[in-house]
């Protein structure tokens, strides 16, 4: 007879091919053995399903839906489906450090946390020095370990975060993703726990790798910051209407707050992202003449780009020569 697993791995896949045998051997090589992986594709129409069913280890288990109907869905499925005491989210194209449960449930146990995560480090698809910086190290934060508030969820862009999820806490709560938003649920379930009283606490190891894509990092910036302003703006009228029955009175000023902040670095960045479009293209003439009539149009956005020289002046520049290997080489050799 076989042990109830501890951790249930929920891992969505959609043409994933290239990418999942990598996903799942990081997950089945855990310290932490007694585990099950439950696989949802959302109906790929790549070789991705074939790979999975090659991996024969009894505690993969596989669903196929019937049609394409989204990552939430898919890990909605899975989670209805688990019987680990434990929810732990990997993304068909990501990948584990090899200690990364064993690590989650110690920090679990110490502080009788609800949720549980840790950093995250950027894995960037066809670059020459493709490890970029964590997400939790833009914001160069001293300390080990953080028990989070909804506000720091919101302040500080926690959503890319993959938390290890009591699944007891999730059931008792009612609590699962929002199967109409299309992007921005993992951070709107994570809000949710937190208005609901979890515990949650974030260790600060980057054991959690994502793959993200190179070429497409402009337009998709564009998209998703789109979208994001859209579920921000959601979650305000909501609030503001007080439809969160769970949300505590004291808390409702700071939270609205806290997205009203949100909401503004939001439609900032993405006017950022507007001026800086046809620049990525490489014609520089007709970009400088798209940023001239967007500064017109918009006069905030001279002072989105005046506050943003720094960082790309850093971006460019600086962690060019920390990143080079043919800086380093010269550096070493004194020339």
């Amino acid at each position: 007879m076989s042990l109830k697993p501890i951790v249930s791995v929920v891992i969505p896949t959609y043409n994933v091919q290239a990418y999942i045998e990598q996903a799942l051997r990081s997950a089945l090589e855990q310290t932490v053995q007694n585990i099950e992986v439950i696989v949802v594709d959302d109906a790929s129409t790549d070789n991705t399903v074939q790979i999975i069913k090659t991996i024969k280890d009894p505690r993969v288990h596989l669903t196929i839906n019937k049609k394409n109907s989204g990552p939430s869905y898919s890990r909605n499925v899975a989670i209805q489906n688990a019987k680990g005491e434990w929810i732990a989210l990997l993304d068909g194209d990501d990948w584990w450090e090899k200690n990364r449960l064993e690590r989650m449930l110690k920090v679990a146990e110490a502080h009788q946390a609800d949720i549980v995560a840790d950093d995250i480090q950027n894995y960037v698809e066809g670059e020459k020095n493709p490890w970029n910086e964590t997400h939790l190290g833009k914001w160069k934060l001293s300390f080990s370990e953080w028990k989070l508030s909804a506000v720091d969820v919101i302040e500080y862009d926690l959503g890319p975060l993959k938390p290890l999820f009591r699944r007891n806490y999730l059931s008792q709560k009612e609590l699962h993703y929002q199967e109409e938003i299309t992007y921005g649920e993992d951070f709107v379930l994570l809000l949710e726990c937190l208005l609901h009283g979890a515990t949650v606490i974030v260790f600060f190891e980057h054991l959690y790798i994502r793959r993200a894509w190179a070429n497409s990092l402009t337009a998709h910036r564009l998209r998703s910051t789109e979208s994001l302003i859209q579920l921000t703006e959601s979650l305000l009228s909501k609030m503001k209407a007080k439809d969160y029955e769970y949300l505590l009175i004291e808390k409702c000023p700071e939270v609205i707050r806290a997205l009203e902040i949100r909401l503004k670095r939001q439609t900032d960045s993405y006017l950022y992202h507007q001026l800086m479009e046809p620049a990525k293209k490489g014609n520089a003439l007709q970009a400088a003449c798209h940023m001239l009539g967007l500064m017109v149009r918009r006069p905030r956005s001279v002072v989105i780009m005046a506050g943003k020289i720094p960082s790309i002046l850093d971006y460019r520049v600086v962690r060019h020569f920390k990143r080079s290997p043919e800086t380093s080489d010269e550096m070493r050799d004194g020339s």
